[in-house]
């Protein structure tokens, strides 16, 4: 694949995220919305490090979504261990909403309710309690309760400066966005995910559904621009990719398209909408051609257009990488040129033209950048 710039080289169930889409149109899942079960088991990894003897306040900021081995039989230890402890401090709120969690991380989502809401009698103010009502009532569809637990977060957390609290009203701003999005709400949708990533900048996550709800405001450019910030922090995000994608063919823009369809299918390889959208655009061949009659015609800013794609469409086309640069002389960018054929020299070591096209523009290069060299120095003085 190659970068987009023409000038470079270059989380009862759960319900699935609110913004549910149908299979064909979402290669992976990613949101943290989508799986309490997941969340909760996450919460159980932590618990067991609490049990076995670290004495910090449980913060939840454990709810992120990464894959964790916890099996039912470990859980059911932990659950037993909690009650136990529970049953010689029944008036400990933080015990019970560690327990709620061990008995939502096992799906008994009943038992789970009655544990927080013990809790909540003990400690009315228990922002931790609040959070995992709020999950579980997202588990069972019930988004208006949903909804009203996480508010009360955000309200318990409005002045409050610790991290751990920040962090729980991160998860509540996080899932009001979602069920506002479900309910198409886009503009609290946004404003929601905007406030969580005022908490944490560095939420993927959050990026990714900001970006559907701009999308559903009509706000394409938007999406995209809070998408390309998603994917700076987690560039193996399979799905943003491709969403990418979506947006940037939406906006009639084949270069970024194609380039984001490749890297989707490059990350999940046995997702079926990235290789559809390539396949949609025919054979890398075709796009060679294309170039190559724009090229000749003299309309180079069609002629790397159309390379571009065709270099998306096959990262190894040798005759796709030896167009590009020859495209890139024309336009008198050397470096770029002496970068792309070096790339076509490491697809094809043994290819002459290519060899000598490097040794052609190597001292070229060199001079130019010599001569700047020299003109930034008089400059600084």
């Amino acid at each position: 694949m190659v970068p987009a710039d023409p000038d470079a080289t270059r989380d009862s169930e759960v319900v699935p995220p609110m913004t549910d889409v149908p299979v064909d149109t979402e290669p992976v899942s990613r949101s943290r919305g989508a799986n309490l079960n997941l969340w909760l088991n996450l919460i159980l990894v932590a618990l067991i490090i609490c049990i076995i003897g670290v004495a910090a306040y449980f913060g939840y900021s454990v709810y992120r979504n990464r894959q964790t081995d916890l099996s039912t039989t470990a859980a059911g230890r932990l659950a037993d261990v909690l009650e136990a402890q529970v049953r010689k401090n029944p008036n400990d709120a933080v015990l019970r909403v560690r327990l709620g969690e061990a008995l939502g991380g096992m799906g008994k989502y009943t038992e789970a309710t009655a544990q927080l809401n013990a809790a909540l009698k003990i400690d009315p103010k228990h922002v931790g309690a609040f959070v995992d009502l709020g999950l579980v009532a997202m588990s069972a569809n019930n988004l208006s309760a949903a909804e009203s637990y996480f508010k009360k977060v955000v309200e318990l957390t409005d002045s409050s400066q610790y991290s751990a609290v920040n962090q729980s009203r991160e998860v509540a701003l996080y899932n009001l966005g979602m069920i506002a999005l479900e309910q198409k709400r886009n503009e609290d949708a946004a404003g929601f995910f905007k406030a969580a990533l005022a908490i944490r900048k560095d939420s993927s996550d959050t990026y990714y559904q900001l970006g559907k709800a701009l999308q559903a405001m009509g706000e394409i450019e938007g999406a995209i621009q809070q998408l390309e910030i998603g994917v700076q922090f987690d560039p193996g995000f399979a799905e943003a990719h491709y969403f990418l994608g979506q947006l940037y063919k939406e906006n009639k823009d084949d270069v970024n398209a194609s380039y984001q369809f490749a890297k989707a299918a490059e990350l999940s390889p046995d997702a079926d909408p990235p290789r559809e959208a390539l396949e949609a655009y025919g054979p890398a061949a075709k796009w060679v051609e294309k170039a190559r009659a724009s090229y000749t015609a003299g309309n180079q800013a069609e002629a790397l257009t159309f390379i571009l794609i065709a270099r998306n469409l096959d990262a190894k086309s040798i005759d796709a990488v030896k167009l590009h640069a020859e495209i890139l002389v024309k336009d008198n960018k050397l470096k770029d040129a002496l970068d792309v054929f070096r790339q076509a020299a490491t697809l094809d070591p043994q290819n002459a033209e290519v060899q000598a096209q490097i040794a052609a523009l190597e001292p070229q290069v060199a001079a130019l950048q010599k001569q700047e060299a020299a003109k930034n120095a008089k400059s600084k003085k």
